[in-house]
């Protein structure tokens, strides 16, 4: 005989008269305002929600309160919450900053497997609230204090989240072992998977997180670093690394530089500078706290600053790292006579470039006939460089030569051929005889032409003797008219 299959909406409304008439309903608004006071009281941090059927891009929703989030999740069946504050208010657990409630989601329960839980009470763990989510519940574990995340505590999170679902799995309740401390849950207020609505039943206690821990075996401790022996006795010093002049700069600057997203980071980074300065803890908090004034930040996150810098480690903080926290650079006075950083560098280049032309051209001035890898041995500098400058040594060279060659030259041709005032007068012969084109020439004063090639022998009309005769005559009579 098969086992008979309850009806959902009736097993649905059974839990719901049974917790009603054991629990006292709390309303969303004071709810989400004991696990997430702390996220709203904080106006850098905004609630993470989802609503898992909205189209691509638009899924990822982010309030600054919950009364907001109320009121747009308040007729949807897909809306869930991330119960704890992250930076940027990006839902991912690496970025998980504080949580103050711990989820554990127990799937597939029942109005008989409800009762059972109720009556055991819960097996020696029991939550402040209980979520009726539709097919399941949600434990909330409240913890009186937030708890800062940090990577330490994030895995003695983690350790008991594990150790309270491996508490329920053993008395045979399916806990979601896919769930962690960073998790989406069903908004309390909102509608399950039948159409109900979500509701919030008061069961227990705040309580802290060491308490918490005890329970399930887990020691909430912060783990403390191996001390290995020191083979060497290392005096401590005493001297400051940095002027005190430079912390209360920095104390003025903060006050005015300091931008949104590099608040909390410029307070961990004056007091490394005020443990570097060697100023006194007192002074430090002093400015601290009134800075976080000024910035508009928690008191709670400016005496964190103070507790999370390590005094002996501060001293070993670079000056890069501390721009990087503050979010600007210090204000450093430079020596390039006014020149910028590219000036500066291009005038530093220009100058090792004459210096090293005036070491190679001294060394070939005392051994003109050193070769490229005598220089560089000589002057312990690389070949390429000795050979740029020895070839601009030869040019110079050359080019001096040339014009000592074209000086003399000048000379020489003054003094051999120094013209009269006979020869300077040119014949008539000069003037009207002209050239004539290859193949033939022609007499400007005759008006008479002949071949001029080198085969020929004689014109038409006339022998070869008497053309050289009448050449002769016409050569001779241009000598008498001159």
């Amino acid at each position: 005989m098969g086992r008979t299959v309850c009806n959902p909406w009736q097993d649905a409304k059974r839990k719901t008269e049974y917790l009603q008439a054991m629990y006292a309903s709390i309303s969303p608004d004071a709810f989400y305002d004991d696990i997430l006071g702390h996220i709203e009281d904080d106006p850098d941090f905004c609630l993470c929600a989802v609503h898992s059927e909205a189209r691509k891009g638009s899924r990822m929703r982010r309030y600054d309160d919950a009364e907001e989030m109320l009121q747009d999740a308040g007729a949807r069946r897909d809306a869930y919450v991330y119960p704890a504050a992250y930076y940027h208010s990006y839902a991912l657990e690496d970025l998980l900053q504080s949580t103050a409630c711990l989820y554990i989601d127990l799937d597939h329960v029942d109005a008989k497997q409800l009762r059972e839980l109720c009556e055991e009470d819960f097996f020696g763990h029991c939550p402040t609230y209980l979520v009726n989510s539709g097919n399941g519940v949600h434990l909330v574990y409240v913890l009186t204090e937030p708890v800062q995340t940090y990577n330490w505590a994030k895995k003695l999170l983690e350790r008991i989240h594990r150790a309270l679902l491996t508490v329920f799995r053993q008395h045979h309740f399916d806990a979601d072992l896919k769930t962690g401390i960073s998790h989406a849950y069903r908004i309390v207020g909102s509608l399950t998977k039948l159409g109900q609505v979500c509701r919030a039943y008061w069961v227990g206690g705040c309580m802290t997180i060491e308490a918490l821990a005890r329970s399930v075996g887990v020691t909430w401790a912060r783990p403390q670093k191996p001390v290995y022996p020191v083979a060497k006795s290392v005096r401590a010093s005493s001297v400051p690394h940095a002027k005190r002049s430079f912390y209360a700069y920095l104390v003025e600057k903060v006050a005015e530089r300091t931008q949104e997203g590099h608040r909390y980071t410029s307070l961990f980074a004056l007091v490394c500078v005020g443990h570097k300065c060697g100023m006194t803890l007192e002074a430090i908090s002093e400015d601290v706290l009134h800075l976080a004034d000024v910035l508009g930040l928690s008191q709670r996150e400016a005496r964190h600053a103070l507790e999370a810098c390590d005094a002996e480690k501060a001293k070993t903080v670079c000056a890069a790292t501390l721009e990087s926290w503050l979010g600007w650079s210090f204000d450093r006075k430079t020596k390039r006579n006014g020149r910028t950083r590219e000036e500066h560098l291009a005038k530093v280049a220009e100058n090792r470039t004459e210096a090293n032309r005036k070491r190679v051209w001294a060394c070939l001035k005392k051994a003109p006939m050193a070769t490229i890898s005598e220089l560089a041995r000589k002057l312990s500098i690389t070949r390429k460089t000795a050979a740029k400058y020895f070839h601009e040594w030869i040019d110079k060279l050359m080019e001096r030569v040339q014009k000592q060659m074209a000086a003399v030259k000048d000379e020489l041709t003054e003094a051999v051929a120094t013209p009269s005032d006979e020869a300077l007068a040119a014949p008539e012969s000069f003037i009207a005889y002209i050239p004539a084109p290859r193949g033939e020439r022609r007499s400007v004063r005759f008006g008479q032409a002949w071949e001029n090639n080198a085969g020929a022998g004689k014109t038409e009309g006339k022998d070869g003797k008497g053309e050289a005769t009448e050449m002769m005559m016409e050569m001779v009579l241009c000598g008498n008219s001159s």
